[in-house]
Parts: C-alpha cells; structure tokens; sequence
C-alpha cells in the first residue's frame, strides 16, 4: 500500500452478539493527509433533510458496544493509579461535543472572529442548542466537535450527517491565553470559492473525517453507519489500547478477573510501538511528500531512524521513556537520566561536548512546526550546529489543557474585542 495513502488496521471484534446483530470490523485510519489544495472545488453540502436511519444496523451497534465495553470509569476500582494518570493525559479528554465546551459560550460571547489572512468575519450564535458559525451570506453551519487536548491547539469541526462530509474549521483556540488564532496548516489555504466549504476552512471527505475522528476516539462505527455521537465512544480511553473489557470487569467484581485475559497484548517494543504509530505516525504512515520540521510532529518516524533504537535489539519504545498512561511529563532530568542509562556505561560513551549537560537540547531539539508549536525531534543523532529555527526548552513547553471551570478565551476577547489579525506577534 503506498506510503501516503490513508493506512487503515482492522480490530476484530470477534464477539457474539444476538442473531440480529452484525459482526463488525473497526477500521482504524492512520494516516491523514492535511495537505488539501488550496483552490480544491468541493462544494458545500446540500442539508435536504437527515440521513434516513438504518434501525437495525444502529440497534446492533450500539448493543455491541454496551455490552463489551466497560468504559474509563469501570477501571477505577482496581486500577486507580493509572487511571488517575489517564486522567490527566490528552488522550482523556480529546474529542469533546462542541455545545459541552466552555469555548461555545465564549465564542458567542465574542460575536465574531476575523481571519488574519483573508477579508473575511466568522460570526458565532446559539441555534437550537447548537453553536453555529456564518461568514458573509453563507448558510451557517453547526459546529459539531472540538477536536484536541488543548496541549497546543484545539479545531472545531462541522459534520454534515447527510453526506457524512465535514469541514476542519478556520480557526482554532491555542492554550495560554493566546485565543483564536488560524488552524495549523491553514496559511495555504488563502482563498475560498463562495458557496464551497473552503469559506469555513479545509473540507474534508467522509475518509478524511474517519480518518481524524479515528484517532481522537476509542470506537467509531464502520460504514454504512454514520459518525454521530451515540455511536461513538469519545476520547481515547482504556479499551484503545486494552481492547473491550466488559467481561473482565463482570468477572473482576466476581473475583475472577484472571478468567477474561487482555484481548490485546504488548509483549515487544514493536507491538507498542505500532500502537502509538496509529495516529503518531511512522515511516509508512507520514506523507513522503513532507518537510523535515513537518515530520517531527510524528515521534514513531523519528524514534525508529535513531541509532539509540536501531542498535537497542527491541528494548527501546515509546514507554522507555513516556508513562503510556500519563501526560508527557515535563521534567527535563527524567529524560537526561534515561539517556545516562546507556550512556554513562563507560567513559568513551559519554558525550564529550557536555557530558552533564542537556542531552535533549543537543540531541532532540524543539523543532517549530506551525502557528508557534514546536515538537521534539525524537530522531536522535549528532547535531554538528544547532537546527535552523531551533526554539529552547521553555519556549516549547506545552501547557495544560484548561480546566473546564475556567474561560479558554483571554478577557479582553470576552470584552467584545476581536483577537489579533497576527497572533504570532502577540
């Protein structure tokens, strides 16, 4: 299968169910091209009434998922430490319906938001209990789900159910008091053709919008059945990775949990490491058409070019060094000891330009992406001069999602000004 073709992976389900039940394959999109050309003539979809519902095939689904999957909350009583940890990572709380965010009241506070690159107002209102967003005299079209952690940015997209076609939005809210600002990877797209989805941003065919749904969640439901929210289980949760443990947590509370085994198991490096490479990408999953600064987005890719893995005979993973379960910690002497481990073995395997310094700072720098992001170069080497661009350790810290009780907005946005035409200036 070619490199930049969206890769899927199949998880079996393999679980009975009543005879009016279907067996289902999920389909795990790994691949997403951002890459939409800017003049791309996709037209906005014609709303001619909802998507005629297929009862049965509904019933079955959602059957199948209430009665396999036990959901974040049923792992608490016996595995309160890492489900405390889960908690605080990303992966908890990464796809949220638009209308629940604290951002949708915020937004409609704001009224508008102009776009720093084209002449063009996003206009926010409530409509029956939908946050909606209009641009100039085009129809206004509902948002649906806030998409990301809030780590570096979080992107509203609109789903049409009809059609099963979305549209990423234009703009995006970025963590630390920095507001709306473009999406990432939107500076291409400059120009809009009127009445096409591009006048709300970057159009995405129902692949795609499987494909960014696909690593934001635990369960999506395979085609002919449509993305809507009670038909997914949101968020990336225990049973992603762990599979569906409905009958271990039954068998648990019995005191036989031993009886229901972990449907998946991570017995290697590589298993893990195909794991985090469904959406953090690797070598067959990136676009071979990518910039360098683009690809350090995806760690898998550059931790397998890295001599440290490649001469590590499978014991070097993702989880050598990030607790799987937690939020990427931030603690720069965790990730040098690490690196001491192997590297302060004998004196000739020490570094000899620093050998108590900053093995990240030289070895995996903090490479900017876009829109003031910058990520980690995981593929580890001999850098003879600093990267081009190359940003410190504490400008590219991230920050934590914001906690629910509080505005995402900055205040003087909610006082009725618009944000910046250049947030990168701020």
């Amino acid at each position: 299968m070619p490199p930049a073709s969206l890769r899927r992976i199949a998880l079996l389900l393999a679980i009975a169910i009543p005879a009016t039940a279907l067996a289902w394959y999920r389909l795990h999109t790994v691949a997403r091209s951002r890459n939409v050309p800017p003049d791309s003539s996709v037209e906005r979809p014609q709303r001619d009434g909802p998507r005629p519902p297929d009862t049965g095939k509904r019933n079955a689904w959602q059957q199948l998922i209430g009665s396999n999957f036990a959901g974040d909350q049923a792992c608490v009583e016996c595995h309160p430490a890492a489900s405390e940890a889960h908690q605080r990572s990303g992966h908890s709380h990464t796809l949220t319906a638009m209308q629940e965010t604290p951002l949708a009241s915020e937004l409609v506070a704001l009224g508008s938001y102009e776009d720093p690159l084209r002449d063009q107002r996003f206009r926010f209102a409530w409509q029956q209990n939908r946050l909606t967003v209009q641009t100039g005299d085009e129809p206004a079209v509902p948002v649906t789900w806030l998409l990301g952690s809030g780590t570096h940015a979080q992107t509203p997209i609109a789903i049409d159910q009809p059609t099963q076609t979305g549209i990423e939005m234009r703009w995006s809210v970025f963590p630390e008091g920095q507001g709306l600002g473009l999406t990432p990877d939107h500076e291409a797209f400059q120009h809009a053709a009127a009445g096409t989805a591009e006048c709300y941003g970057r159009p995405m065919q129902a692949s795609d919008l499987r494909a960014c749904l696909g690593c934001h969640t635990t369960l999506t439901p395979p085609e002919p059945l449509p993305v809507e929210r009670d038909l997914i289980v949101a968020n990336v949760g225990c049973e992603r990775c762990h599979g569906p443990r409905k009958k271990h947590v039954v068998l648990a509370r019995l005191g036989r949990a031993a009886e229901a085994p972990p449907l998946v198991r991570y017995q290697t490096a590589e298993s893990y490491m195909k794991a985090c490479s469904q959406c953090h990408r690797d070598q067959d999953s990136i676009d071979p058409a990518s910039q360098p600064h683009e690809r350090v987005r995806f760690q898998p890719y550059g931790l397998q070019k890295s001599r440290c893995y490649l001469e590590a005979e499978g014991r070097m993973t993702c989880s050598t060094c990030h607790d799987p379960h937690d939020t990427v910690s931030h603690d720069r002497s965790r990730y040098i000891e690490q690196c001491q481990s192997c590297h302060q073995q004998a004196a000739a395997s020490r570094c000899t330009a620093q050998p108590q310094g900053d093995c990240i700072a030289c070895h995996m720098p903090a490479v900017p992406w876009t829109s003031g992001i910058a990520f980690h170069d995981h593929w580890i080497r001999v850098r003879p001069q600093p990267s081009p661009g190359q940003v410190t350790a504490s400008q590219a810290t991230a920050s934590p999602h914001p906690p629910a009780e509080t505005s995402v907005l900055p205040e003087a946005m909610l006082r009725g000004k618009d944000a910046p035409a250049d947030r990168e200036n701020r």
